[in-house]
């Protein structure tokens, strides 16, 4: 498809999705943002997900003062399959997604559009975040995003292969813009995964791993509310840490990707899964068998020698590693 403004239908430059289940908490804020973005030719998907709270009344309300809202609405079946309903329904040049339980800057869009446009429409653009830290409480705090001020390379067009720092952090795919047409023509799409179900990590790594070219702008436009960040993991099931984590692993396998920097940066997601699967399930025979199917997939001599995966993530990995066994790695290390 054409990158030039005529191609793409009605002239809408970005698509915004909303997945939407029971947030009638949170709704109407998350809308009024989208509402006031300065960039203005922008439509908003909202996929009702089959909420049984007023998510669809707030919808539709907004409906009302806004024609650039539309709502498609369907039973439960899940974030995954609703962000692909939301995708299919879409008509922009990119697509941007928003939980409905944030909100962004007013010039979130057109921030990342004009680059967009400077860098000859590239198949991702990336913002930051600002970390909404124990939202709606009175200990509520706003800080920048862990890798805020951190990413070598600015405004300036990459490949994973050339930088992937990106990786090491929180997925945040909802602080980026994806080309339409390159989600379409590699046929990338959302896992569907029953309930929230981390969907959001291995639509990262297919969009990442198959983007010929990626600009990061480092600039936090998005609001992203982190509940009870004190408290045990909000994850009940430990199977969504390491399935997720295996279809990442099952990804790169796929696209036959070898990359010291990219693997290693995965492995580092990998050890922090580990860590928490132990931290978080420590007597769950399901987390443990998830465990020990992880250390298969994750080079030891890697995450030793690495100076990019952090102590405490190789600590909670090396725990994993029989003593006989790490025997072994120091012997073939030695030989080799």
């Amino acid at each position: 498809m054409p990158d030039d403004a005529s191609a793409h239908d009605n002239k809408i430059e970005v698509s915004i999705v909303l997945a939407i289940y029971n947030v009638e908490k949170f709704l109407d804020q998350c809308l009024a943002s989208l509402e006031q973005q300065t960039l203005k030719n922008i439509e908003i998907i909202c996929v009702n997900d089959g909420s049984t709270d007023s998510s669809k009344t707030i919808i539709e309300n907004h409906m009302q003062n806004d024609k650039r809202i539309t709502l498609i609405s369907k039973s439960n079946s899940g974030y995954g399959d609703s962000m692909n309903h939301g995708i299919a329904a879409a008509h922009g040049r990119y697509v941007g997604i928003v939980e409905p339980d944030d909100w962004v800057a007013p010039h979130m869009f057109e921030t990342l559009c004009k680059a967009a446009h400077k860098h000859n429409f590239p198949d991702i653009v990336k913002g930051s975040y600002t970390r909404v830290i124990n939202a709606d409480t009175p200990d509520e705090k706003h800080v920048p995003a862990i890798y805020y001020k951190h990413i070598d390379i600015v405004d300036t067009p990459f490949t994973l292969n050339e930088n992937a720092q990106l990786l090491l952090h929180h997925p945040s795919i909802w602080s980026a813009l994806y080309k339409r047409s390159f989600l379409n023509e590699n046929g990338i799409a959302f896992q569907p995964i029953p309930g929230a179900g981390w969907a959001d990590n291995p639509f990262l790594m297919e969009t990442f791993v198959q983007a010929k070219s990626i600009v990061y702008i480092d600039a936090m436009l998005y609001f992203y509310r982190e509940f009870n960040t004190g408290s045990s993991s909000v994850v009940k099931d430990p199977r969504i840490i390491f399935e997720r984590w295996l279809d990442m692993d099952a990804i790169l396998k796929k696209h036959h990707i070898h990359a010291k920097n990219i693997l290693e940066a995965h492995y580092a997601r990998g050890c922090a899964y580990i860590q928490m699967l132990a931290d978080d399930f420590p007597s769950n025979e399901v987390a443990r068998r998830g465990i020990q199917r992880m250390m298969k997939h994750i080079d030891y001599n890697t995450v030793l020698e690495s100076n990019v995966i952090i102590q405490p993530f190789k600590d909670a990995y090396q725990a994993q590693v029989s003593p006989l066994l790490r025997a072994w790695y120091k012997v073939k290390r030695h030989l080799s």
